[in-house]
């Protein structure tokens, strides 16, 4: 398995793809956790009530959940805007890369991915639904291979 898996580390954060994905790319699956807070205010805002929630205590200054720095907790236009923003630019890409993924958290989000989704005319989306407790979230993919192009893609590899 050396080798099979190459993480590509963005230094531009207006970029998602541009100057990390080559013309000559034949990327299999794209992963995506984006950052689900618009602001600082805003993740501060949701620790203290998860904090309340499962201790029933109230801090005035609680940790970050995951002890994550800002840009990758915040993003301006939180989850929605980054989400939206990378799928807009898979376009680009998309006879470099088979499966574009990404993490939605906020069940809100959902409706105008699909309708971005339609309106750039990826050929397929999947919906993954996660969860564990109270926490719900899915995984939304899509590609832009049409069938034939996705069995050649796999028969390149054998």
């Amino acid at each position: 398995m050396t080798g099979k898996i190459e993480c590509k580390l963005q230094d531009d954060p207006k970029a998602f793809f541009k100057g990390i994905v080559s013309k000559d790319d034949k990327i299999d699956v794209v992963i995506s956790n984006p950052p689900f807070h618009s602001s600082v205010e805003e993740a501060q805002k949701g620790t203290r009530r998860k904090v309340k929630n499962l201790s029933g205590k109230k801090p005035k200054t609680p940790e970050l959940n995951f002890a994550g720095i800002s840009h990758e907790l915040v993003y301006e236009g939180g989850e929605r805007k980054f989400i939206h923003g990378m799928i807009r630019e898979s376009e680009q890409f998309s006879k470099n890369c088979y499966w574009f993924t990404t993490l939605v958290s906020k069940q809100s989000n959902l409706k105008g991915i699909y309708k971005l989704l339609e309106k750039i005319k990826a050929t397929q989306t999947k919906t993954i639904p996660m969860g564990t407790g109270n926490k719900s979230s899915r995984i939304i993919a899509w590609t832009f291979l049409s069938g034939e192009e996705q069995k050649k893609w796999w028969d390149s590899k054998k």
